[in-house]
C-alpha cells in the first residue's frame, strides 16, 4: 500500500469543444518535472506508465523539465531526462517548451539558453518549440519561451512579455486546424494586452504554478495556497478558466516543492500527487472536467 499522496498520479480529464475537429484529439500535458536527485526513478516510471496508458495523439511538456540548469551536468539527472523524453517520443509526437528553471543557473542567476537547447535538440524525435510553430493535418502548436526579464522581478514583467512576444513571428496564422499555444507561465494572462496576443488561439496550455500547492489536489477551484512568487492564497493559478474567446489550462505538475527550495519545505511534496492533464478536443458541445487517481 502506498502511503503518501505523491506516490499516486492524479489526472485531470478535460473534454472541450472545438469546431475544427471531426474526431476527438487527445493531448497529454505534463509540467514541472523538476528533474534532480530528489525526483526518483520510481517517479519517472510513474509518468511513463501514464503516457502509455492514456493512448494520446500528442504529448506536451510545458517547461521546467529540470530543477536547475546545473542538472544537465549531473549524470543521473541527465539520464532521467533523456529516458523520459525518448520514452515519450516512442508513445506519441512529443513537444517541449522551456520554463525558467530550464535555462537559469540558480546560484548565479545567469542564463544559458543554448545549453538546454543543444541537449533537447540532440534527443531524436523531440520537437523543441522555442519560439516556433508546428502544423500538421490535425493541429497547430505554438511554443513561446518567456524571457528572463519577465520572471526576474518581485512581480511578473508584463511589458517584457508583450514586447518580446511581438519580436517573434508567432501571431496567429489562419488555419483550418485547432491552434494550441504552449508556454510555461500563465501569469501573463492577468494582463489584458498580453492575453490579447493569444486571442487567435483556441487553447493555451501551461504550468509553472505547481497547482498552488493545494494538498491532495482537491476540487477544481482556481485559487491556490501559495504562488511561485510566495503570495498566499493567489487567485486563478490552477485549473481551467475562460479567457475572452478561448480557455487556459494550467497543469499541476509533477513536483510541487523543488529541490532548490528550502529543505524544510521538501516534506510538503508528500501531501500533493503527481499531476497531469489529458485534454480532449472534441466535436461534442460544451466542456467536461473530471479527475482520477492512479
Amino acid at each position: 500500500m502506498r502511503i503518501f499522496a505523491d506516490d499516486y498520479v492524479q489526472v485531470r480529464y478535460t473534454r472541450i469543444f472545438n469546431d475544427k475537429v471531426s474526431k476527438d484529439l487527445k493531448i497529454l500535458v505534463i509540467g514541472d518535472v523538476h528533474i534532480s536527485d530528489m525526483v526518483s526513478f520510481k517517479k519517472i516510471d510513474m509518468i511513463k506508465k501514464r503516457m502509455l496508458m492514456e493512448k494520446v495523439d500528442y504529448i506536451v511538456f510545458v517547461g521546467d523539465l529540470i530543477d536547475r540548469l546545473e542538472e544537465l551536468d549531473n549524470k543521473s539527472s541527465f539520464f532521467k531526462l533523456k529516458d523520459l523524453l525518448l520514452f515519450a517520443v516512442s508513445v506519441a509526437k512529443t513537444f517541449v517548451v522551456l520554463g525558467n528553471h530550464d535555462y537559469i543557473y540558480r546560484k548565479s542567476a545567469r542564463t544559458n539558453l543554448d545549453k538546454i537547447r543543444d541537449v533537447l535538440n540532440s534527443f531524436k524525435g523531440v520537437c523543441l518549440l522555442d519560439n516556433k510553430v508546428y502544423i500538421d493535418d490535425n493541429i497547430m502548436f505554438m511554443g513561446y519561451t518567456e524571457t528572463f526579464d519577465y520572471y526576474n522581478d518581485d512581480k511578473y514583467n508584463f511589458k517584457a512579455f508583450y514586447d518580446d512576444f511581438l519580436k517573434h513571428d508567432l501571431l496567429y496564422k489562419k488555419c483550418d486546424v485547432p491552434a494550441i499555444a504552449l508556454t510555461h507561465s500563465p501569469e501573463f494572462s492577468f494582463d489584458k494586452k498580453c492575453a490579447g496576443l493569444f486571442d487567435g488561439y483556441d487553447l493555451i496550455l501551461c504550468g509553472h504554478t505547481h497547482d498552488g500547492c493545494v494538498p491532495f489536489g482537491v476540487f477544481n477551484f482556481n485559487f491556490g495556497v501559495i504562488s511561485p512568487k510566495k503570495k498566499f492564497f493567489p487567485k486563478n493559478i490552477r485549473g481551467v478558466r475562460k479567457l475572452h474567446n478561448n480557455y487556459i489550462i494550467i497543469t499541476g505538475g509533477v513536483v510541487k516543492i523543488q529541490e532548490c527550495a528550502s529543505k524544510l519545505l521538501h516534506p510538503l511534496n508528500h501531501l500533493c500527487p503527481v499531476q497531469m492533464d489529458v485534454v480532449t478536443l472534441s466535436f461534442l458541445k460544451g466542456i467536461n472536467i473530471k479527475k482520477k487517481w492512479y
